[in-house]
């Protein structure tokens, strides 16, 4: 994807002529009761998860159907869509979720970082089982070689030296993967879920869409290098949270500004967030943002032709990644939440890199 087609879009969206489709993609990693519960979403929980959908007629498509019908075919889908998506291919989605998703006939996708398969490492898929999962329609997508913090240059590395070795990251596991499965990716997975503007540029020129880990739904006007997907995780995996995930919208944020601004992928103490919405039918009054912890934050509104937001974050950062959640009921009373979500990474113990 070209920047300027990003650009493009959010002209499109701004201006209200985009379609109104939009879908939601789950984020899964473990299925599996006997790993961190910080990735993990139990068995049990994983098959109530599958009846949800299935007994309230959502429909499960595959991730590129999704993103090609909102990128490249005017984002004509029906509102009940749904991908399903596992990053870092445990052996756990091989043995507990693959039967159960085979069962229905859904499909999904599996985000492969290859150097931990190709070293045998556990508790990941071997190479044979994710050929077999290939086999069956299953998209084994990038997700790095390495699994690092690919937004953080090393000691002493120029920008553009950095840029050299996270596109070679990225194109060992393309080769590798191709290798094994016989697929070429499209679609890159950032580890953590970090992705920045810098690391946004290569995913774009290497011709990827950017998958990340923060909540919402994905529409036309979404950035094709920065599509949310909503983490399910132990905590954070209830039906209530489930049901809230698959009914939400894109809420139309077309632009966004930090002070102070971003130093590669990183903001220390940032003080405020300003964003800029389209119009589109949601309860303005009822628009609320959230930090990480579920803390409600101070706004400041300037309405206009476009809605300018000022959120005060002073404060609520921490070491590693920070979010906030902003929401707004739809105007139909339908009970739907028009949803966004920002990320940044803060420096420090936890980060993936000290200030040290």
């Amino acid at each position: 994807m070209l920047p300027g087609i990003v650009v493009l879009l959010f002209l499109l969206f701004g201006s209200g002529l985009a379609a109104a489709g939009h879908g939601v993609i789950l984020l899964y990693h473990h299925v599996s009761d006997q790993t961190p519960p910080s990735t993990s979403v139990a068995p049990d929980r994983f098959e109530q998860h599958l009846q949800f959908l299935e007994q309230n007629d959502y429909q499960v498509w595959p991730l590129a159907r999704l993103l090609e019908s909102i990128y490249e075919k005017n984002g004509k889908l029906p509102d009940n869509v749904v991908a399903i998506t596992f990053d870092d291919a445990y052996e756990s989605v091989y043995h507990q979720a693959w039967p159960r998703l085979a069962e229905r006939g859904w499909p999904f996708t599996v985000f492969v970082n290859s150097d931990a398969i190709d070293q045998g490492l556990s508790p990941y898929m071997d190479w044979s089982q994710l050929r077999e999962l290939a086999e069956h329609d299953v998209a084994i997508e990038n997700h790095s070689a390495s699994h690092d913090h690919l937004l953080f240059r090393e000691d002493g590395q120029t920008p553009a030296a950095w840029r050299q070795r996270v596109l070679a990251d990225i194109e060992r596991a393309q080769l590798r993967i191709k290798a094994e499965t016989g697929h070429a990716p499209t679609m890159f997975a950032y580890p953590y879920g970090e992705d920045s503007a810098e690391l946004a540029e290569i995913v774009s020129t290497a011709g990827y869409y950017g998958l990340t880990q923060r909540s919402g739904a994905v529409g036309q006007g979404t950035d094709p290098q920065a599509i949310p997907r909503f983490p399910m995780a132990t905590g954070l995996d209830s039906l209530d949270r489930l049901e809230l995930a698959v009914r939400s919208r894109p809420l139309p944020v077309i632009s966004s500004h930090t002070e102070p601004a971003p130093t590669q992928g990183t903001i220390d103490e940032l003080q405020t967030l300003e964003l800029v919405l389209a119009p589109s039918p949601y309860r303005l009054e009822s628009l609320a943002c959230y930090s990480g912890d579920g803390k409600q934050l101070d706004l400041e509104v300037d309405r206009g032709d476009l809605l300018r937001l000022k959120v005060e974050v002073a404060g609520i950062g921490k070491p590693g990644r920070n979010r906030v959640n902003c929401t707004a009921p739809a105007a139909d009373e339908s009970g739907d939440f028009y949803w966004y979500a920002f990320q940044w990474v803060q420096l420090g113990p936890g980060s993936g890199r000290s200030i040290d």
